[in-house]
């Protein structure tokens, strides 16, 4: 069986996907066998500004501050909760 070059997963004979990783295969990388492809993407060095939405790395830290609140609140009821119920079960 021929090995995707993408992910070394072993796909069908006659496969023209990986079933593992979605890579499109072809006659010539569906019999090569120990060939990798890695693909880099550049990072980028600033955050991309849109027009009139703002600074998105702001955005950005807003919003994971909102999660970290969100669950400190979840959190807290949660608490809440579990002391509503220890003190609901020592009642007669």
């Amino acid at each position: 069986m021929p090995i995707c070059p993408n992910c070394g997963a072993t796909v069908p004979d006659g496969a023209v996907y990986c079933g593992n990783c979605g890579a499109a295969l072809n006659a010539q990388t569906a019999s090569m066998s120990t060939t990798t492809q890695t693909q880099t993407f550049p990072q980028p060095t600033t955050w991309p500004k849109e027009a009139g939405s703002g600074d998105m790395q702001s955005r950005y830290e807003k919003a994971m501050r909102r999660a970290e609140l969100l669950g400190y609140a979840v959190a807290g009821l949660a608490g809440a909760i579990l002391v509503a119920l220890v003190v609901l079960s020592l009642l007669p």
